[in-house]
């Protein structure tokens, strides 16, 4: 047997995939439960704004009637409480998995991308599909021994699954480290910079969200934000040691404690509690060492007949998961490309949000968005921080009709949700956020540059257009830009300078204007209108 083959096709593991199947059953559940109470998006979202995700591209872009909907709530329900206590395990796996994975794609359907809050979750309960996780702990193993049937044990059935479980979970957290570290050119300067600072002032400041009581006592000292993002590293890197000792029950143990430790860090540092994580944890236990530990009986092995060799579909199956998984996880961006939900990176904040030189403190700067509320009375503050945090990064819309439906979905939603407010337009500016150096106290001064665009009782306006090689072209909507001027902000700084070149009708014959990011803006009747931005992707 090559070592390949020793690897995934060890002996053992029947109780193990058993407690894996009911923590990833949990996890699928509380995932369920969030999905149903926290979700801002009744699904699949508005129309207009539908974008297939995952194994929705296979139907096209019309999204799902609402019974199809009602369906799948039922199927994922029905399913995740059946491979919860192994009823037809192999079979509700099955359509867990593909309800639940098929309902939480939807949520993400009518939003420029998808986030990764449920990701390895679904990842995991992929790489169980076809397990025999019902041998055990199951109402399948109880009618069996209530018929007289031999206790069911596989040789070499078991951990395959098992270990493509725990490269799913692992990876998750070895890829966030992975993408820190490549991001910094593989050195430490994510850690040893004040990127940390700038990283909890953009996750908190610039959401307007209260700093919770840890993040207010990093964020203020160097030494502190510094070595709490070294720490950061080590955690994130650990749980993959489980995958490369997977013989050595208390290293995975150790691997699995730096699991858990770093979803309560999350929570209490970021503010990004995921409960539905926690669950995971149990693929780095070793539960048939546990238990023969426990009750001090050996957990019997059963003999691999002479000539064995792993079933082609098993072994397709492995090779097939881990190169898709890897190349997900590894190549920067890739991931939302293909938009094969739930095969993800997961970058967790890997941009350097610092300025070269790093070794120095110096002033960072980061594009953001703000709402500006058009109603009969004065909007809560509870109100105007829903709208910038629950609808933020509408600067990054391309193109009038997206920015004209994504307005109006926001402007719906307020209504509903706000009917007191008497809220009638929304007007949304391009803001630029000014972080002082440290050891100045930590804090964003808001920059706004440009209104994006604005929907007021029906009436669109906006001019947004495009940035050429040599020319700038508007393209009003609701508005006169026959007497417009044009300015741009480069490189993230919020001072304007003004961008002459000869105009033809609204078209403005610039020449190349250098600057990344780079915003264009036309002053027209003294407000400032956004006409186009472009950022390159590069590491930072």
């Amino acid at each position: 047997m090559s070592r390949w083959q020793r690897y995934w096709f060890a002996e053992g593991g029947r109780l193990a995939a058993a407690a894996v199947r009911i923590a990833i059953a949990a996890a699928v559940l509380i995932t369920l439960y969030r999905l149903a109470t926290l979700s801002t998006v009744h699904l699949p979202g508005p129309p207009a704004l539908y974008r297939p995700v995952g194994m929705w591209m296979l139907l096209g872009r019309t999204p799902p009637p609402a019974a199809v909907v009602d369906v799948l709530w039922g199927l994922a329900w029905t399913g995740s409480a059946a491979m919860l206590v192994g009823c037809y395990a192999r079979a509700a796996t099955a359509v867990s998995c593909g309800a639940a994975l098929a309902l939480t794609s939807l949520s993400f359907a009518s939003s420029a991308s998808w986030s990764h809050q449920y990701n390895v979750v679904f990842l995991a309960q992929i790489a169980l599909l076809g397990a025999r996780g019902g041998d055990a702990l199951s109402v399948d193993a109880w009618r069996a021994r209530r018929r007289g049937q031999p206790v069911r044990d596989v040789p070499r059935g078991y951990q395959w699954s098992l270990r493509l479980v725990q490269l799913a979970v692992a990876l998750m957290f070895a890829g966030a480290a992975f993408h820190k570290l490549l991001h910094s050119h593989f050195t430490l300067r994510w850690a040893l910079s004040d990127n940390l600072r700038h990283q909890l002032l953009v996750r908190f400041d610039l959401a307007g969200l209260p700093r919770p009581a840890i993040a207010a006592w990093i964020i203020d000292d160097v030494w502190r934000y510094r070595v709490v993002a070294v720490l950061n590293l080590i955690s994130q890197s650990m749980p993959i040691m489980a995958c490369i000792f997977v013989r050595r029950p208390l290293v995975r143990a150790l691997a699995g404690g730096f699991f858990a430790l770093e979803i309560i860090a999350l929570a209490h540092v970021v503010g990004l509690w995921n409960p539905q994580w926690l669950p995971l944890t149990a693929v780095f236990i070793d539960w048939d060492r546990l238990w023969a530990a426990v009750s001090r009986r050996a957990t019997p092995v059963p003999a691999t007949p002479a000539g064995w060799a792993p079933r082609p579909a098993a072994r397709g199956f492995v090779v097939a998961f881990v190169v898709y998984d890897a190349i997900t996880a590894i190549i920067p961006t890739v991931d939302q490309r293909l938009n094969t939900y739930p095969f993800s990176a997961f970058p967790m904040f890997a941009n350097v949000r610092s300025r070269l030189p790093y070794d120095e403190h110096l002033p960072y700067s980061v594009p953001g968005d703000r709402f500006e509320v058009l109603s009969d009375q004065p909007v809560d503050p509870h109100v105007q921080r829903w709208l910038d945090y629950q609808n933020r990064r509408l600067d990054i819309t391309h193109g009038p009709d997206v920015l004209r439906n994504r307005l109006a979905a926001v402007l719906g939603d307020a209504q509903r949700r706000f009917p007191e407010a008497g809220i009638h337009g929304l007007r949304h500016h391009v803001v630029i956020f000014e972080a002082p150096a440290y050891p100045a106290p930590a804090h964003f001064e808001p920059h706004p540059i440009a209104v994006t665009g604005e929907l007021d009782r029906g009436v669109f306006r906006t001019v947004l257009g495009a940035i050429g090689a040599d020319d700038v072209v508007l393209a009003p909507q609701g508005l006169d830009a026959t007497t417009a001027q044009l300015a741009c902000y480069l490189d993230d700084e919020p001072t304007p300078h003004p961008l002459a070149g000869a105009h033809t009708g609204n078209r403005f014959a610039t020449g190349a204007i250098e600057g990344d990011p780079l915003y264009v803006v036309a002053q027209i009747d003294g407000k400032a209108w956004l006409v186009g931005s472009r950022r390159g992707w590069r590491w930072e």
